[in-house]
């Protein structure tokens, strides 16, 4: 299933993120390095209601991050910081994102390789099948969230 990272309709996660003073750069809007950040945070909360809504413990690590910047933020302001999976396969998943600014126009798309980790050998490892299965509703579903 291919999906359009800009659309905000294919979400449903979201955070609420506050634009901060500190992550103005040199040319007067938000640095790169905060959309990344602001995105992280969406990730990382996303894939914390995963696992609490039921599933065996698991662990990923980034792998890559592909980023698109589409446009500026600036200083005052809010952003809404999205993350659904897309895709699962044996050893890795991927997670779409996308930020949108107070007005509801898309900033950014990422796109992030998340690698299932043992947490002993801290190497790749499998999915469960359980895991696996779970995840691939996820990534099926209309709105990332298995509904």
């Amino acid at each position: 299933m291919s999906l359009d990272l800009t659309d905000r309709r294919i979400y449903g996660f979201a955070t609420e993120e506050h634009l901060r003073f500190a992550d103005v750069d040199a040319n007067g809007h938000i640095n790169n390095g905060a959309f990344l950040q602001l995105l992280e945070n969406a990730r990382v909360s996303y894939m914390r209601a995963i696992v609490r809504s039921g599933l065996p413990r698991f662990r990923v690590v980034v792998g890559r991050l592909e980023i698109d910047f589409k446009r500026q933020m600036f200083f005052p302001g809010r952003a809404t910081a999205c993350a659904r999976l897309l895709d699962v396969h044996e050893r890795k998943c991927v997670i779409g994102h996308g930020l949108f600014d107070g007005e509801g126009n898309c900033t950014a798309v990422l796109k992030a390789i998340m690698v299932s980790l043992n947490e002993e050998t801290h190497r790749s490892m499998t999915f469960e099948p359980a895991v696996r299965a779970a995840l691939e509703k996820y990534a099926a579903s209309k709105d990332g969230l298995g509904s």
